[in-house]
């Protein structure tokens, strides 16, 4: 059991917000601190955790997205150091993006099954910089909200309504639909490292020999203009909508994307600087199915580049996780670990060198998650920090890790646990025993 000390209890007012406990772990358990939840979860299903990914970093604070609002708290002791409910009574949020370029987290958000606002948070201070009204039409719903963040600006996905916003007052950054043709819309589009779109293409001309021909494009854009800075054709077969959409970009740099065609799906890689085909992958998947719980508009978190190594977590039957390495220029697959039932790999390549270090959490027993690095010739795992098994029952296999400064810091903003155990909406973990 992790030797827990109770350091504050906090009452918040604003809308939403009740008591939390704020607790610091023992170092010799491998935990540096922890922010408990509520014994039972919100009863939203505002899709948090593994769906907005907000949870950002400056010089003194982790921020954290939460069901209800934007928590801050200091790096090194957990104390909370403010808090900011979500403008409105009852609002949730739906999407965040987890890139905080200039110290400013973006947070979309609406009532019960709706998403139709997106604010602003300046981080240092937790003041609400920008909030504005999406009026997307006629279905606002989560599940078809995306935004791209892409330094400082956002693109925006809500239904019918595509925005450029600059992240620091919330004016328009430039029209995506001014980049729209006659055969090709403005296209989904995703943030980090670098802002990718696609876009399902047809010749809408009658009179065009090639009326109804379809294909799809993969655009690096500049996010200052909006721009392509080049842009990849890709050819599908006759009778086929298109093979590739928006959350098909697993990447943005490298660019690496999933192609869904009738020969089944596969993934391959385009260069960073010209857009061409890099290689593609072999074999085409390393699992029968290759796919993500995060949100649209961000890469994923199940996969990551290491140097020249591209390693991602997949799932085959029975929901048996395994984690999979390709050599980005040839596209050979390197290695993969055995298949293992209810068992998740993050990568972690904000760890900043060549090591393949990943987060390993799920499984069950005795064994909490653990930091887990592996060699990159042929994958052999060992182990370089477990983790109590606490950690584990306190948060489920939608937490998601996030390595700043040396440190991982685990975050699920709504978890749900096994009656008994205490649940954890952020928890601070070292990186070396």
């Amino acid at each position: 059991m992790i030797v827990l000390l109770v350091m504050a209890v906090l009452v918040l007012s604003g809308a939403g917000f009740g008591a939390w406990y704020l607790l610091v772990g023992s170092a010799s358990n491998n935990v540096l601190w922890s922010v408990a939840g509520k014994k039972n979860g919100d009863d939203t299903a505002a899709v948090l955790g593994a769906k907005t990914r907000g949870t950002w970093f400056t010089d003194k604070a982790v921020i954290q997205t939460m069901p209800d609002g934007v928590k801050a708290y200091d790096l090194g002791s957990g104390k909370q150091l403010w808090a900011t409910a979500l403008p409105g009574d009852s609002s949730e949020a739906c999407v965040a993006p987890e890139n905080s370029a200039g110290d400013i987290g973006i947070v979309a958000y609406g009532e019960g099954k709706a998403c139709d606002h997106v604010a602003a948070y300046d981080l240092g201070s937790g003041k609400v910089l920008w909030d504005k009204d999406l009026k997307p039409g006629d279905s606002t719903s989560k599940d078809r909200v995306s935004v791209a963040r892409a330094g400082d600006v956002v693109v925006i996905n809500a239904a019918k309504v595509t925005l450029a916003l600059k992240a620091a007052d919330g004016t328009t950054a430039w029209d995506p639909k001014k980049f729209a043709t006659a055969d090709c819309p403005s296209g989904e589009f995703t943030g980090g490292k670098a802002l990718i779109r696609v876009r399902g293409c047809q010749v809408s001309d009658f009179d065009d020999p090639d009326w109804g021909k379809n294909w799809d494009e993969v655009s690096l854009i500049d996010p200052a203009t909006g721009r392509p800075r080049w842009t990849y054709h890709h050819k599908v077969p006759e009778d086929s909508f298109g093979e590739l959409e928006g959350r098909d970009v697993i990447s943005t740099s490298p660019v690496v994307l999933l192609r869904h065609g009738d020969d089944g799906e596969a993934l391959f890689s385009l260069d960073d600087e010209t857009g061409k085909v890099r290689s593609q992958f072999s074999p085409a998947t390393p699992s029968e199915y290759v796919m993500t719980n995060d949100s649209q508009g961000g890469p994923w978190s199940e996969a990551g580049a290491f140097g020249n190594t591209f390693v991602i977590s997949t799932n085959g039957k029975k929901d048996q996780n395994q984690l999979s390495a390709y050599d980005l220029d040839s596209g050979k697959q390197l290695w993969k670990t055995d298949a293992v039932e209810f068992r998740t790999f993050y990568p972690l390549p904000a760890a900043g060198d060549d090591r393949i270090l990943a987060y390993k959490s799920g499984g069950s027993g005795d064994n909490g998650p653990a930091l887990v690095e592996f060699d990159a010739k042929d994958g052999t795992m060992k182990t370089v920090v477990e983790y109590p098994v606490d950690v584990r029952k306190g948060m489920s296999i939608s937490a998601r890790p996030y390595w700043h400064d040396d440190r991982l810091y685990v975050s699920e903003p709504n978890p749900s646990v096994t009656y008994g155990d205490t649940p954890y909406t952020l928890v601070a973990l070292p990186t070396t025993d």
